[in-house]
C-alpha cells in the first residue's frame, strides 16, 4: 500500500460526501416545490369555499329582498282594503295586521342588513385569499424555475464528482474493493470514517492496536470491526513516521 493512501481516502471520503450532497440537494428541491404545490392547493381550495361563501350570501340577500318585496305588497293591498272597510271591527282587525306586518318588515330589513354586511365581509376575504393565490402561485412559478436552472448545473457537478470518485477508487486494492463496494452500496458516502483519538469517527468504538498500526503504516486497508466502515487516519492524527 502507498504511503499515501489515509490522504487518498480522505479525499474519496469527501467526494462521497460532496456527491451525497448533490444527490440531496436535486431530491430535496422537487420535495421543496411539491410540498408548496400541496400550499398553493389548499389555497386555491380556500379561495373556492370563500367565493362559495360569498355567493351563498348574496343569493341570502336575494331571498330576503324577495321576500321583503312579497310583505310590502301584502301590507300596500291591506291598506287599500282599509280604505273601503266600513265595519269598525274590521278596520280595527286590518290595522293590527298591518301593525304586526310592520314589525315583520322591520325584522326582514334587519335581516337583509346583516346579510348585506356579511356580503361585505366575505367579498373582502375573497379578495385577500385571491391575492394571496396570486402570490403562491407566482412563488411556486418562480421556485419551478429556480429549481429546473439549478439541477442542470448540478446534474452536470454530479457527473463530474462520479468521474472523480471512479478515479479515486483506485487507491483501493482489487481483493478490497467488493468488500469495499458492499459497504458503499449499505452506507452510501457514509461507507469511510476517519480514526480520531483511536477512536472510529462513525460509532466511536475504540481501533485495536494492530489496527492502528496499519493505519498509521498504510499497508493494508483497514475496516472497523464494530460498524464496518472504512478506515483511515485523520488528517491530525496522521503520524510523520511509521511504526513497526
Amino acid at each position: 500500500m502507498p504511503s499515501s493512501t489515509a490522504s487518498s481516502l480522505r479525499d474519496l471520503h469527501q467526494l462521497h460526501q460532496r456527491a451525497k450532497a448533490l444527490r440531496d440537494r436535486l431530491s430535496s428541491g422537487p420535495k421543496t416545490l411539491a410540498a408548496r404545490k400541496l400550499a398553493l392547493d389548499a389555497r386555491q381550495k380556500a379561495l373556492e369555499d370563500a367565493r362559495k361563501a360569498l355567493q351563498d350570501e348574496k343569493v341570502a340577500v336575494k331571498k330576503h329582498e324577495h321576500h321583503l318585496q312579497s310583505q310590502q305588497a301584502k301590507s300596500d293591498d291591506l291598506r287599500g282594503k282599509l280604505n273601503a272597510v266600513k265595519k269598525n271591527d274590521e278596520y280595527k282587525a286590518i290595522q293590527n295586521q298591518l301593525a304586526l306586518d310592520k314589525s315583520h318588515m322591520d325584522k326582514t330589513e334587519g335581516e337583509i342588513l346583516e346579510a348585506m354586511e356579511k356580503v361585505d365581509e366575505k367579498t373582502r376575504a375573497v379578495h385577500e385569499a385571491e391575492v394571496e393565490v396570486k402570490k403562491l402561485t407566482d412563488e411556486v412559478a418562480a421556485l419551478a424555475k429556480q429549481i429546473e436552472e439549478h439541477a442542470e448545473a448540478q446534474k452536470a457537478q454530479l457527473v463530474e464528482l462520479e468521474k472523480a470518485i471512479v478515479e479515486a477508487e483506485n487507491v483501493i486494492d482489487e481483493d478490497e474493493r467488493d468488500r469495499y463496494r458492499r459497504t458503499v452500496k449499505q452506507r452510501g458516502a457514509d461507507a469511510l470514517a476517519s480514526v480520531e483519538g483511536s477512536a472510529c469517527s462513525g460509532c466511536f468504538v475504540t481501533v485495536t492496536p494492530q489496527m492502528m498500526n496499519h493505519l498509521i503504516n498504510g499497508d493494508k486497508l483497514t475496516f472497523c470491526l464494530a460498524c464496518g466502515r472504512m478506515l483511515y487516519l485523520a488528517e491530525e492524527d496522521h503520524p510523520n513516521t511509521r511504526r513497526s
